[in-house]
């Protein structure tokens, strides 16, 4: 008959528990024997990665080369330059500085510009503009727009002065995008005149415009912006002179 008062027999698991407390006692005592066989208490094979490496091989010096004397330079004296000859100061070029690089460019860029100009000034005249207004009295220049602004949208604004028989907007001949500007021709000159003294200024697509009278056409002597005439002040020079509101 089995005692059923044996350990055993109450806990299945006391076998593996009893071998589990032996294994630890005997890492115990392995760890205590490291910690007596080293100071640091590693183990061998981690000591081996401290070891020193062996000493380097013995290497005889090398001979001593004899380099032949040093000469003397007495005699290249007569040859050197002496204060007074054209060798002897020879002329160092000044460098450009940035100012005065963009300063000559900038004034290169006003020469072919105004070469430029007087090409185009001597092809210019309004009058055999094929897509010219009629009545150049009756035509009101607007300056100043957003280059969305559409045809459609300029003559909904200026219609209140007056009935339109044409609106221009200028394009870009090379981009065909708008130059922000227009021509406006009204029926009668009354209108114009009324556009002319009220319009100016008015607020379109989140722009103020700027209006006038065709000078082209009217004016004698008249040369437009891009030909280095024109009343406008808002490309004149830099920031500082520029305006950026509308009027003159």
């Amino acid at each position: 008959m089995a005692d059923f008062g044996d350990a055993m027999m109450r806990n299945p698991n006391a076998n593996v528990q009893a071998r589990t407390k032996a294994q630890n006692r005997a890492n115990v005592m392995q760890l205590k024997m490291i910690g007596l066989s080293h100071p640091t208490g590693l183990t061998t094979s981690l000591l081996k990665l401290f070891e020193p490496r062996p000493p380097l091989e013995y290497k005889p010096p090398p001979e001593k080369r004899k380099c032949p004397p040093y000469t003397g330079m007495a005699q290249f004296i007569s040859n050197f330059a002496e204060p007074g000859d054209p060798q002897y100061a020879v002329p160092v070029e000044k460098g450009e500085t940035p100012a005065q690089r963009k300063a000559r460019i900038h004034q290169i860029r006003l020469e072919e510009g105004a070469k430029k100009a007087a090409e185009e000034l001597e092809k210019y005249n309004p009058n055999t503009d094929p897509n010219v207004t009629e009545d150049p009295y009756r035509t009101l220049f607007v300056a100043r727009l957003n280059y969305e602004t559409t045809e459609s949208k300029i003559k909904r604004e200026f219609e209140n002065y007056g009935p339109i028989k044409r609106v221009r907007l200028v394009m870009d001949k090379e981009t065909n995008k708008p130059r922000g500007y227009a021509f406006i021709e009204y029926v009668h000159s009354r209108d114009m005149k009324a556009a002319y003294k009220q319009a100016d200024g008015k607020k379109i697509d989140n722009r103020r415009v700027l209006v006038d009278v065709e000078r082209g056409r009217t004016v004698p002597n008249w040369r437009p912006r891009r030909l280095g005439g024109g009343l406008g002040t808002t490309r004149v020079g830099g920031e500082e002179v520029n305006h950026r509101v509308a009027g003159r």
